[in-house]
């Protein structure tokens, strides 16, 4: 089976891929705005898997800042931007997949969001880390993966809406929705086969 595991370059989606992959032929796909390059395909190809990127709509951008913006903090905002990645997934893959957590807060489908894809779109939605906890996650990146930390260097949804929330209300709106001092990490490569 082929699955379609979203890519951010980052330790949770590359350790839900590689935790993935003894049971599917894993693709690393990746969203973009198109509004601050990547290089996912590198990190991708570091990891030993193809990969894809697949454009999203500035709208949906403009829409999940605003609501960023509305709310105060960016929770719903990338909720909303997960939930269109996935449903564009479906649309090449029978298997998608997420490198969500137990402890993350967004993005992060509730399990009636998570069945509501699977029975709209007829897809089976598998979320390889949802059971792990942040410490058991750094334990396994770091006995597996080289990984490099600092802000706004994966490519996830959050670094293209950050600029534009800087680009369209300015860099003091960014300051005040989104945490102080958010490292992001960004995988370099792979240090051993889990399998």
């Amino acid at each position: 089976m082929k699955a379609g595991v979203l890519f951010s370059g980052g330790k949770d989606s590359a350790l839900a891929a590689v935790l993935l992959s003894p049971f599917a032929q894993i693709e690393l796909v990746t969203m973009s705005f198109g509004i601050v390059p990547n290089d996912a395909a590198a990190v991708a190809r570091a990891l030993g898997f193809p990969h894809v990127t697949i454009g999203l709509e500035q709208e949906l951008a403009k829409t999940s800042v605003d609501a960023m913006i509305k709310d105060g903090y960016p929770n719903r905002g990338i909720n909303q931007v997960h939930q269109t990645a996935l449903e564009r997934a479906s649309e090449r893959y029978h298997f998608v997949a997420d490198g969500t957590r137990r402890d993350d807060k967004a993005p992060l489908l509730t399990l009636r969001e998570a069945r509501s894809l699977e029975d709209r779109l007829r897809v089976d939605y598998v979320r390889p880390l949802l059971g792990y906890g942040r410490r058991a996650i750094d334990a396994l990146a770091a006995e597996h993966l080289e990984v490099i930390y600092g802000e706004c260097i994966s490519f996830d949804y959050e670094v293209e809406l950050r600029q534009l929330m800087a680009i369209s209300y300015g860099h003091e709106a960014v300051n005040r929705v989104f945490p102080k001092k958010h490292l992001q990490s960004k995988v370099t490569k792979r240090k051993n086969a889990f399998f």
